[in-house]
């Protein structure tokens, strides 16, 4: 009997829940209303959610969790997110490192990332934003000559309202939920119990990894700084053409020269394999041909005689 009652309970309380949109803090619950009654069949995590509603939760009360539009943010209270991008042109890049590091660490901040080649150097400093401005203008000042400076200044007060309000409406449902464990009467409804502590608790840990970030974020401002070396100067070479009078003659001539020996004795080196075989030839090729005309001649004589 009291089982029945109780989930008669769930069920209610369900639908309750569901129109005031309690669990998501927002104000998606006035337009999904009339699809209450179904979700209370076919998500057995909203039973617990019920349950809640049942130990005096949101759901009861008919209050919705707080949102970035009715968190009040006090004047001058406002998160803001700086970050700037400064490129300097340093006489000594390693000198003028170390003084970025002196001025930010007596500034209180330190070095995120940092990598050095070829005559330039690239640090990321994490500044606090109390000291940002007048750290950055002592950068720009004391490095070197300044060849750009970019500044950006994001408002997240409203980013980080939502998610304190969220992280305070997680870390509640979760003690809530904690208590209706003593409360479940079945194994169905523990099981719906765990299994809505477990994602709550997921979502909580989701939210205060985003409300670190954003605390970091805001309390800290980001400057990329590239120091570069100096420009080397171009040395312009006098070409050869460009000498003249005598010596200019004198100079091409003798180049004009050796370029021609040059050529001959490559042409000769080129033309040296063959000659010999050719030599050769024209040598038997000679021999032949004085002996045909030795035969010719006895040949001619006998004849003349007889």
């Amino acid at each position: 009997m009291k089982s029945a009652g109780t989930k008669a309970v769930l069920v209610a309380l369900l639908a309750a829940l569901t129109l005031s949109g309690c669990a998501g803090g927002s104000d998606e619950g006035a337009s999904q209303g009339a699809d209450a009654p179904a979700k209370a069949q076919s998500l057995p995590q909203e039973g617990a959610s019920a349950m809640l509603d049942s130990d005096g939760g949101a759901g009861r009360s008919g209050r919705r969790a707080p949102t970035a539009e009715n968190v009040k943010v006090a004047p001058g209270a406002r998160a803001v997110v700086y970050t700037a991008t400064l490129k300097v042109r340093a006489t000594n890049v390693d000198e003028s490192a170390g003084r970025a590091k002196q001025l930010v660490l007596a500034a209180g901040g330190y070095i995120a990332t940092e990598s050095s080649g070829a005559g330039r150097t690239d640090l990321t400093f994490k500044i606090p934003s109390d000291r940002y401005a007048v750290t950055l203008d002592e950068l720009t000042r004391r490095l070197g000559r300044r060849l750009s400076l970019g500044q950006q200044a994001e408002d997240v007060t409203e980013e980080v309202a939502d998610v304190e309000s969220r992280v305070r409406s997680a870390e509640a449902a979760l003690v809530s939920f904690r208590k209706l464990l003593d409360r479940a009467d079945t194994v169905g409804e523990v099981i719906n119990v765990e299994q809505e502590i477990a994602s709550r608790q997921a979502e909580l840990e989701s939210l205060q990894a985003r409300q670190k970030s954003l605390a970091h974020r805001t309390r800290y401002a980001t400057v990329t700084l590239e120091l570069v070396g100096p420009v080397a100067p171009v040395v312009e070479e006098v070409a050869d053409d460009d000498r003249g009078g005598f010596l200019g003659g004198l100079e091409r001539g003798w180049n004009g020269l050796v370029a021609v020996v040059s050529g001959v004795l490559v042409a000769a080196g080129l033309l040296l394999p063959f000659l010999v075989p050719a030599a050769l030839i024209a040598w038997v090729a000679g021999r032949v041909r004085r002996t045909l005309r030795s035969r010719r001649e006895r040949r001619t004589a006998e004849v003349s005689a007889g």
